[in-house]
């Protein structure tokens, strides 16, 4: 298997772009953009300390737009050499004769901008000690994280799943308006599912840490947390269906927040898709709640200098004081609705032209109302710790919301017995205005973006059980 310290990658993305567009600016076109990739994977597992699964994967290309009276044309190619960079610009010319036309295809321009570009410390999305790391360092985190996990508590009988994985990119863009800029990314992630057994009951839980470098995991908090989410469910029982209050885990939240900031980009809008279409200005949360996609947060793991079109991001305030204020918009979008664009075009590769996606997309914590403060507000209800099947049960069109779930029970302001086989509904709206309070405890969730979210309490929901 290879490793990073067995790939160089300087700022060769740049190179490559100018090599192309000195091609291109032989052909008859109006505007064009290349948008260059460089990025390598590398997957670990580990099953009872030895290595179940080894795998590395690098992917390199372009991805080429050029721009002719009023349509697009768009190719790509992962063979960086000449000829095969012409083949390429001559496909997307050939696409952008039987494209639509459409007033609004063209390059951003710097006036339709909302934030101007802003610095970004490298050393926020780049970590060269990553490259000190080999596969055999690589594993030994991974096997000493299960080790760890095992030791917490006599309970635990096996790792279901343990995964460490990481990557490094580098990103360029130059267009025909003179944008050409690049940056690099580093990525750690590590994930263990702990299984634990009492009396018959077997549960599991689990947990993981999402960060620049190896060399920052906690692992004995990783472990700590899924063998605490792991043991706490044993003995699971089934409640009476009823309504209560929940108070959802912040990685919980941060999944439902993530069903819901879908819903707020312009194209689902656009589209129909999204239930907050003509309700810019509406009041959807009862509280003073602000949630923000910010591109340009320090600690954000989305954070990056410009999007997917070269545009730079900002703090958008999506939500102020609960009142929804905007959507999140890359270029084509902002022009089809007399707009700026937020910096958020969004591109799963190369392969890909800009869509819309989330940056660091987050709900503000509270500066008070720790987690012991909000369980401590419910009188019955139920502290929920994980759900099941929230993307199939959750329609962003029409808002219905049916998940499984699991967690503790609430009574009397404490935690008491382990909760299993229990089923929320409800709908986003009604969900939206039912958040009462918010903690302090903001967690972050790496799901289409960086999403985040503080504990949050809900008030009279629809639960099913028994």
């Amino acid at each position: 298997m290879q490793n990073h310290k067995s790939i160089k990658i300087k700022n060769g993305m740049v190179d490559v772009c100018k090599n192309a567009a000195a091609l291109i600016n032989k052909k008859s076109i109006d505007e064009y953009e290349i948008y260059a990739v460089n990025s390598i994977q590398n997957e670990i597992e580990i099953f009872n300390s030895n290595v179940d699964k080894l795998s590395f994967s690098d992917s390199t290309g372009i991805g080429i737009r050029v721009f002719r009276n009023g349509s697009i044309g768009y190719s790509y190619t992962a063979i960086l050499e000449s000829d095969s960079i012409e083949d390429c610009i001559e496909k997307a010319i050939i696409n952008s004769r039987i494209t639509n036309r459409e007033e609004y295809n063209s390059l951003p321009k710097e006036n339709e901008f909302i934030y101007k570009q802003k610095v970004i410390k490298k050393e926020l999305l780049y970590r060269d000690d990553i490259l000190k790391f080999s596969t055999a360092d690589k594993i030994e985190v991974a096997k000493k994280l299960e080790i760890l996990t095992k030791e917490k508590d006599k309970r635990i009988v096996s790792i279901d799943n343990l995964i460490y994985e990481d990557s490094l990119s580098e990103v360029a863009i130059l267009n025909s308006y003179g944008f050409c800029d690049t940056f690099k990314t580093t990525t750690s992630f590590i994930y263990v599912n702990a299984i634990s057994r009492q009396k018959g009951s077997i549960s599991t839980g689990d947990y993981f840490s999402y960060c620049r470098s190896p060399k920052d995991f906690n692992l004995e908090d990783i472990a700590a947390e899924a063998v605490k989410k792991s043991v706490s469910l044993l003995g699971g029982k089934k409640v009476k269906t009823q309504r209560c209050d929940l108070v959802l885990d912040p990685l919980v939240a941060s999944q439902f927040l993530g069903i819901i900031a879908g819903t707020l980009t312009a194209d689902s809008v656009q589209k129909g898709k999204s239930l907050f279409k003509d309700r810019i200005d509406n009041k959807i949360f009862t509280i003073d709640l602000n949630i923000f996609d910010d591109g340009t947060m320090p600690d954000g793991l989305a954070t990056a200098p410009f999007d997917g079109e070269g545009v730079p991001g900002g703090k958008t305030t999506v939500f102020k004081n609960g009142v929804l204020k905007t959507f999140l918009y890359n270029t084509y979008t902002a022009r089809k609705d007399n707009k700026y664009s937020t910096g958020n075009a969004a591109r799963a590769s190369y392969r890909s032209t800009p869509g819309v996606g989330l940056s660091n997309f987050y709900i503000s914590p509270s500066r008070e109302n720790n987690f012991e403060e909000l369980i401590k507000s419910i009188d019955k209800g139920f502290f929920v710790s994980d759900i099941i099947g929230l993307h199939s049960g959750t329609n962003p069109i029409s808002g219905e919301i049916s998940v499984g779930a699991k967690g503790l029970w609430i009574e009397k302001g404490s935690l008491g017995f382990p909760v299993k086989e229990v089923t929320i509904a409800s709908d986003i709206l009604s969900f939206c205005s039912s958040i009462d309070k918010i903690g302090n405890d903001i967690k972050f969730l790496p799901s289409g973006g960086y999403i985040g979210s503080p504990s949050i309490v809900i008030r009279d929901i629809a639960v099913g059980g028994s």
